[in-house]
């Protein structure tokens, strides 16, 4: 049995493949740093989901497609969402008529902020940032494809925190949060909305069980054990690092007053950083957390490690390597 997996050399992709057997073929832009997938053995076929007749080479022989590769930032440009997400991910699939089973990683960012939690997949979508509105995008594509057929199966893993994680909102979280940042010394609003952060393995997990016929035209949150109140991860983060934790609670607006300047100097620097944004702000003010059970009752996913062992794992791997 083939496996081709895009976005191989992501923080996601490079743990699933570690955890895959078999026939592995790895989708990878020639700019990508190949080494960790080099290590492990796999085929590489050299190309990117805007080329064609790359997407054909690597899924030529595929019996199963992970898709995992996407432009993954949460503000950046509409024109590279559109072209890689949503019609990188109709590409492939024009590829792929043949197989047994296409796995699509989305993200909980194409529902946005929930009403009810945890929220199921039957949660009406209200994705915020343009990231999650091309996802859902690309989902609607699947959507259609699997009506007509096309045996497809939706995962949406929540925020995403591990050992070689280095771009993610858990970093920039993680990262200010050590290095006792201002912005980590005071928690906007009550800190009592709700946030879902979920270990990387936890979620190979999934989207390696989710591989079963029961699966099929289904689509699936990939969440943590439990959701946490922001003050609950600071909590956590703080007792890990032996900090004290943020005591002062300011109004929302004042946040955003104290975050602006900043705003603009990263901007003008051209710095990426998911903390130094006024609509993190909003963000926090808002509750994500999202129901597991279905995926567990279809193919028995089940969370393994809380927020306190997986931080702790994740700061250790930071410490090793030069972070903080």
């Amino acid at each position: 049995m083939q496996i081709l997996v895009t976005g191989g050399t992501g923080f996601i992709g490079s743990h699933l493949v570690e955890a895959l057997s078999g026939d592995i073929v790895c989708l990878v832009r020639k700019t990508a740093d190949t080494h960790h997938l080099e290590k492990l053995g796999v085929e590489l076929v050299y190309g990117d989901l805007t080329d064609t007749k790359s997407l054909q080479k690597a899924a030529q022989n595929a019996d199963i497609v992970y898709h995992l590769g996407a432009y993954y930032t949460f503000h950046g440009i509409w024109d590279k969402y559109y072209t890689t997400n949503v019609l990188g991910t109709e590409h492939l699939i024009e590829v792929c008529p043949n197989i047994d089973q296409f796995i699509y990683c989305s993200t909980t960012e194409a529902v946005g902020p929930v009403t009810v939690v945890p929220a199921s997949e039957t949660h009406p979508c209200h994705p915020v940032y343009d990231y999650g509105k091309s996802k859902l995008m690309a989902e609607q594509i699947i959507r259609k494809e699997i009506e007509k057929g096309f045996p497809a199966t939706i995962l949406r893993p929540v925020g995403v925190y591990g050992p070689r994680c280095i771009n993610d909102v858990s970093y920039y979280f993680m990262m200010h949060t050590a290095k006792n940042s201002l912005l980590t010394r005071f928690i906007a609003g009550s800190g009592e909305n709700l946030v879902d952060f979920v270990f990387v393995k936890d979620v190979v997990q999934g989207f390696v069980k989710a591989r079963t016929k029961k699966a099929l035209g289904e689509t699936y949150f990939v969440s943590s054990k439990k959701a946490l109140t922001y003050n609950q991860v600071y909590d956590i983060l703080c007792t890990l690092l032996e900090r004290d934790p943020p005591a002062l609670h300011v109004p929302p607006f004042l946040a955003k007053m104290g975050i602006a300047p900043l705003e603009l100097i990263y901007k003008a620097m051209g710095k990426i950083d998911f903390m130094v944004h006024l609509s993190t702000v909003d963000v926090t003010q808002t509750d994500r957390a999202y129901s597991w059970k279905k995926a567990n009752r279809d193919f028995g996913y089940k969370p393994e490690f809380s927020f306190e062992e997986g931080a702790r794992i994740t700061l250790e791997w930071y410490k090793a390597h030069g972070y903080i």
